[in-house]
């Protein structure tokens, strides 16, 4: 069980920064693994890609027909995320909390549960994210009527202490929501 909140220290990109598409942030990440009850710590470079957009209709899943109409109506907004292990340590992590939206912070209007775009892959860590410089390429897919514009990062310490509902770690609440990484 961790002691101390994640903190922003040295050379980490600060809470609130807006970044350019393209351009790195470096964050500290804690990751609650539920099957071995144990959290990963480590330092990662994050680089948001520009959103780019396809048909709704190109998202693939099992959709009912109300479903796939809203899928019709709306814009598939995917943006490739480059990952890297800035510590050195070991990682076995999720995918860290992204966001895509609206100029000026606006939500998506739409969710989207489940579903895939050709082309745009949602993965976990790989097996050999276990050193300094290693690389981890995902994608974040998002659906919407309205033009969306940034990518907000919201992992803690930068967003909300969403704990793993097995997680028995102390909330750090006043420690985190300190401002999201916005890229534009």
């Amino acid at each position: 069980m961790p002691a101390q909140p994640l903190r922003v220290t040295g050379k980490m990109t600060r809470p609130g920064t807006r970044l350019r598409f393209g351009q790195q942030a470096i964050v500290p990440i804690r990751d609650y693994n539920a099957l071995r009850k144990s959290y990963t710590e480590g330092v990662l470079g994050v680089v948001v890609k520009r959103i780019r957009q396809s048909p709704g209709s190109k998202v693939k899943g099992n959709f009912d027909a109300s479903s796939y109409a809203v899928l019709k109506r709306s814009t598939a907004y995917h943006a490739e995320i480059v990952i890297t292990d800035e510590s050195g340590n070991p990682l076995s992590l999720e995918v860290p909390r992204f966001e895509a939206r609206r100029s000026g912070g606006g939500i998506t209007d739409v969710s989207l549960l489940g579903g895939r775009l050709p082309g745009c892959a949602e993965s976990s860590s790989p097996d050999s994210f276990d050193h300094k410089g290693a690389r981890w390429v995902t994608c974040g897919l998002w659906m919407s009527t309205y033009p969306l514009r940034e990518i907000h990062y919201m992992a803690p310490p930068y967003g909300e202490n969403a704990q793993h509902p097995n997680d028995r770690a102390p909330s750090f609440g006043r420690f985190y929501d300190l401002g999201d990484i916005i890229w534009h």
